[in-house]
């Protein structure tokens, strides 16, 4: 049995929106001390509230480059509300895996980092 789908290592060959946007409405960067993961994630808010464009930055394994690049195809599209509510157990369901601890942490870092950068916003936080 495979460890990663053919989906996860195709985001993890094939990134989708990786790259910098140019004055982000929402941006923050995290990484993972325990394995060295490490992602910055930007996002644009249109005129109606939802994401109009997004992009990361990310360094570290296949789980946590795949699961950003996953996360940025989801979240275009949907209102930020909605996105500050996403729970953990979404991501996971997003990326259909079985991990094992350590891995999960992996997985979830894209969408924490996507939450604390509307939260640094709405709080003004930094």
């Amino acid at each position: 049995m495979d460890l990663y789908s053919e989906e996860i290592l195709e985001h993890y060959k094939h990134p989708q929106h990786e790259g910098t946007l140019e004055s982000p409405d929402f941006e923050a960067e995290d990484s993972n001390p325990l394995c060295g993961d490490k992602i910055k994630f930007a996002m644009k808010q249109g005129a109606d509230g939802k994401i109009s464009d997004v992009a990361f930055t990310a360094a570290g394994c296949a789980i946590s480059k795949a699961s950003a690049s996953m996360l940025t195809e989801y979240v275009m599209e949907k209102k930020v509300e909605r996105l500050q509510h996403m729970n953990p157990q979404e991501m996971l369901d997003l990326l259909g895996l079985k991990l094992t601890p350590a891995r999960v942490k992996c997985a979830l870092l894209a969408q924490a980092v996507m939450r604390k950068s509307i939260l640094e916003k709405k709080y003004h936080l930094k």
